[in-house]
């Protein structure tokens, strides 16, 4: 919270929808970074040759669907914030996370030998936790250059100093760019990022 405090104070669009996202969740998708887009384990509930059932178990999908429908209903993208993550994390179902699939689509994808009643795709709270992780690194970066380009950010004010120098503001915004987005975004003249200054 004090860091994106001080980080309005850039007036970067992109940068605080990092910081907004990680606070309060991302709300639209194609703005979820990419170290919060994994591919989870489909388990569920099914019937083979409707003898056989298997509970909590691996759901074949490989023999329903295609590759491209798999890769789609497998893709999980982690949209809480950090609080709600740690949250889980600290609680008692934290080798539960996974995203429930509907019911009517679990029905509509059988064959003759195998009927799913339920699935859901899970997620290794590896995944979570390295989430956590690589955002408190993040997040050291970000301090580390802000303390190398401004003076007293305990009074989590830089506007001043921004003022001052507008070239540095440019500066400060491509580095704490590079930092956050680093290998998911283009970058051309080193002022002029894709994530543009006013």
């Amino acid at each position: 919270m004090r860091l994106k405090i001080i980080l309005s104070d850039l007036d970067n669009q992109a940068i605080m929808r990092w910081v907004n996202g990680e606070l309060q969740g991302y709300k639209e998708v194609e703005y979820i970074p990419e170290y919060r887009i994994f591919k989870g384990s489909p388990t569920g509930t099914f019937l083979v040759n409707y003898k056989f059932k298997y509970t909590n178990a691996a759901v074949p999908i490989h023999s329903l669907l295609n590759l491209d429908e798999i890769n789609k209903l497998i893709t999980l993208n982690i949209t809480d914030s950090i609080a709600v993550i740690q949250t889980i994390l600290n609680g008692e179902n934290r080798n539960n996370y996974g995203r429930v699939i509907f019911t009517s689509y679990c029905h509509a994808i059988p064959v003759e030998t195998l009927q799913i009643a339920s699935m859901r795709i899970m997620l290794s709270t590896n995944h979570l936790d390295g989430i956590v992780s690589f955002v408190k690194s993040k997040l050291v970066e970000v301090i580390m250059e802000l303390e190398r380009q401004f003076t007293n950010l305990d009074d989590l004010d830089i506007k001043t100093q921004i003022e001052k120098d507008k070239q540095k503001k440019e500066q400060v915004i491509y580095n704490i760019g590079e930092i956050i987005y680093k290998g998911s975004i283009e970058i051309g003249v080193k002022t002029k990022l894709v994530i543009k200054t006013k």
